[in-house]
């Protein structure tokens, strides 16, 4: 699943933006030409609900699912200063996503923060293989602990367990 070149675009409204970027990502990826929706920049302020309008038409179905159920390739809407979806990414592998927001470069980003908290849809296209699904790799948050921390942490878990065994009668 070769995307890497997607990644460091510059921001060009209408064509190396959020939905240019899924819409590369689909051709690249998957072999799937999504069509190039005219977009003006202020399309949300106009009430021009691009995605809700054209996602049917262009082989998409909204999924309710639990994030541990994503799959890679499955797209992300968000709706950012808006009351219906602006911006799009699409999911990789561990829970992250490709996007480009606004005047930046296209990254690869943790699903949180401005995204899940703004997140209104998730779609999965009809054409994509299942075969190329991957799980989400989960991780301890102790991995995210300074090694200062997690050190607090196992002496914190050893004496609690020590209290626990002498509350259950164990010695």
């Amino acid at each position: 699943m070769n995307y890497q070149h997607l990644l460091g675009r510059k921001f060009a409204w209408g064509s190396q933006d959020c939905f240019g970027l899924m819409r590369d990502f689909y051709s690249d990826v998957f072999g799937i030409e999504l069509p190039n929706i005219a977009r003006p920049e202020d399309f949300y302020q106009k009430g021009l609900n691009l995605f809700g309008e054209n996602y049917r038409s262009m082989g998409f179905k909204e999924i309710q699912v639990h994030p541990s159920e994503i799959k890679f390739g499955d797209v992300i809407v968000a709706a950012i200063g808006s009351t219906f979806g602006n911006h799009c990414g699409t999911f990789v592998e561990n829970g992250r996503i490709l996007h480009h927001l606004y005047g930046g470069l296209s990254q690869v980003s943790p699903f949180r923060g401005i995204m899940r908290n703004n997140c209104i849809a998730i779609y999965r296209h009809q054409d994509v293989p299942s075969v190329v699904v991957t799980q989400a790799e989960t991780r301890d948050l102790r991995d995210f602990l300074s090694p200062s921390k997690q050190k607090l942490l196992d002496e914190l878990r050893a004496a609690h367990s020590g209290t626990q065994a002498e509350a259950d009668g164990r010695p």
